[in-house]
C-alpha cells in the first residue's frame, strides 16, 4: 500500500500542477507556473479573430465593422456609374484608436464566399459606389488618429456567389519595451 501511495504521489508530481497555490511556488514537469484562473490569452489581431456583422472586429488600432452588405449588385443601374458586373458591395466603419493615421489599401481586404473562393476589391467599382453614397474612397486619403470613415467596398462577384467573411489584414499596435537598463 505504501510503495502505490509514493507511485500515485510521483506519477501526480510527474503530470499535473500543484495545488494548494504550490505551483506558484515549485514548479514540476505536469504544470508549469501558471497563475490560477490564467487561460490562453489572445490579441486583438490574433490569427483567426472574428466578428460578426455590427460589431467591431479589433485589429491593433484599427477596427473594422461591417454594417450592411448588398448582394448581385447592378452598378451601371440608375445612374450610378459604375462598371458592368455583378457586385457585392459591403458598408465599412473603418476606426483609428491609434495615434498614426491608418492608411488602407484594397489589397487589405478578401471577400470569401461560401466555396472558398476569394475575391479582390475593384478600385472602380469601388469608387463608384462611394461617389453615388456620397463617401469617402477610403483608398484614396488615410483615417485620421481618433477619426472614423463610412465607406463602401465593392468586390465583382459571381452571380452564384454567396459571400460569407470579409478577411481584413490592416491595422497596428504599440509593443511596450522594457525600460534602458542603467549601469
Amino acid at each position: 500500500m505504501i510503495v502505490a501511495a509514493i507511485g500515485v504521489g510521483v506519477y501526480a508530481y510527474l503530470t499535473t500542477p500543484l495545488p494548494y497555490g504550490l505551483g506558484a511556488l515549485v514548479s514540476t514537469p505536469g504544470g508549469g507556473n501558471v497563475p490560477v484562473g490564467a487561460g490562453p490569452t489572445q490579441t486583438a489581431a490574433a490569427g483567426g479573430a472574428r466578428a460578426p456583422v455590427g460589431q467591431p472586429l479589433q485589429l491593433g488600432a484599427a477596427s473594422v465593422m461591417i454594417t450592411s452588405i448588398a448582394r448581385n449588385q447592378d452598378l451601371t443601374a440608375n445612374g450610378r456609374g459604375g462598371p458592368p458586373g455583378s457586385f457585392t458591395v459591403v458598408d465599412v466603419l473603418l476606426a483609428n484608436a491609434g495615434t498614426e493615421p491608418l492608411t488602407p489599401t484594397a489589397s487589405n481586404f478578401r471577400l470569401i464566399d461560401d466555396r472558398g473562393r476569394t475575391y479582390a476589391v475593384d478600385a472602380e467599382a469601388t469608387r463608384s459606389s462611394n461617389a453615388f453614397g456620397h463617401r469617402r474612397d477610403v483608398f484614396e486619403a488615410s483615417v485620421p488618429p481618433g477619426g472614423r470613415v463610412a465607406t463602401y467596398l465593392a468586390f465583382e462577384t459571381t452571380p452564384d456567389a454567396n459571400p460569407q467573411t470579409l478577411r481584413v489584414a490592416m491595422g497596428y499596435g504599440d509593443a511596450a519595451l522594457p525600460a534602458a537598463a542603467t549601469q
